[in-house]
């Protein structure tokens, strides 16, 4: 068996030679597929299977079974250091995430817990160990974890908000305990994914996912900064890290100073333009649009056919979707758009550009 180091999504991280693009869907273990939905049942819902580290295990490798995939992303939530601040998580169906309490003052700030016990979610490390063993090295597991922005934001909404009223005035009349409280999820976040990384993930992602909110500046001080930190406190400097933005557009001068390996984008920009304006300097993860896989088969080849041609590199790539896949998508249009994948890109990736390297 080849070394992790050796396998398709690692080297296309490196921007190494490589036969065809690699492939994972984002949110590929969960809502879309029955068995998923058919343990959540059993098991009396989602915060049961995110905190039973052989269902985690089980969930992440639901997928794999179906799918020829390039990696397996561990099922959790990036939700779930509010554990290790005292805050309870919970999840109501076809609402999302809530808190039992919010953080917006300095005072609800200083009750938090500020000990940062990772034993407090060790189910987390223990389904990674146990995933690994189940991979035997086969494809890399992913971890992840939210950026300190995005958490913030819902730690400060108390639930998944479509406004951030409340994160939008704080930012404007309190900025100083917004960085207090970004502060302290940097420190989570910091110890939460480097005992990720030593139980055994090859990769980590971080999502931003609420980084559009952002503008100019903003971007970098609330934001990007924070990721650095943790980025520069890695325990294994060696481990790929991918970021994950949304409408990376606008904040492309911004992203090119980042430290990253690869940045995942959603369709909101091209992939060609997007590597074109940022020199080729990461890798790119992405971006096609998740609605792609509610067409006909021969659209959806279409689709990654147009794709790859609007990439139009050899390596470099990570082919995903552009935000996480629905629950309304059929799990036969995901066999088809990978089956599309490794028919179509091989062609691009024996393409052998004299001017960029």
């Amino acid at each position: 068996m080849q070394p992790i180091s050796d396998h398709l999504l690692l080297k296309a991280i490196r921007k190494e030679s490589i036969d065809r693009t690699p492939l994972w869907i984002m949110r590929q273990a969960g809502r879309y597929l029955p068995e998923y939905i058919d343990l959540k049942n059993k098991s009396g819902g989602f915060m049961n299977l995110v905190n039973n580290p052989d269902l985690a295990c089980q969930i992440t490798l639901q997928p794999l079974e179906r799918f020829s995939l390039d990696s397996a992303i561990i099922f959790s939530d990036i939700l779930v250091v509010a554990d290790m601040l005292g805050i309870q998580l919970s999840f109501e169906e076809n609402k999302g995430p809530i808190f039992d309490k919010t953080i917006k003052t300095e005072k609800s700030l200083n009750e938090m817990k500020r000990d940062y016990d990772i034993s407090e979610v060790r189910y987390v490390f223990d389904a990674i160990e146990q995933t690994k063993k189940e991979l035997s090295g086969k494809i890399p597991l992913i971890g992840f974890i939210g950026s300190p922005w995005t958490v913030t934001t819902y730690l400060i909404e108390g639930n998944s908000s479509k406004v951030f009223e409340n994160v939008k005035k704080m930012i404007s009349e309190e900025r100083i305990l917004v960085n207090d409280i970004l502060t302290e999820i940097t420190e989570v976040s910091i110890r939460y994914i480097n005992q990720q990384i030593k139980s055994g993930v090859d990769a980590v992602m971080i999502f931003d996912t609420w980084g559009g909110l952002l503008q100019d500046n903003d971007f970098y001080e609330l934001s990007v900064k924070y990721v650095e930190k943790i980025k520069n406190s890695l325990t294994d400097s060696n481990i790929p890290v991918i970021y994950y933005i949304r409408e990376p557009k606008n904040k492309i001068n911004t992203l090119n100073k980042m430290d990253v390996d690869v940045i995942g984008i959603d369709s909101t920009i091209g992939l060609g333009e997007f590597r074109k304006a940022t020199n080729n300097k990461f890798a790119v993860q992405g971006n096609l649009d998740k609605d792609t896989l509610k067409l006909s088969e021969k659209e959806i080849h279409e689709a990654v056919e147009q794709l790859f041609e609007e990439y139009d590199f050899n390596t470099g790539h990570i082919f995903n979707l552009g935000t996480g896949i629905t629950p309304d998508i059929d799990p036969s249009k995901v066999s088809i758009l990978i089956d599309a994948v490794k028919e179509i890109s091989p062609k691009f990736n024996r393409k052998v550009k004299n001017a960029e390297v």
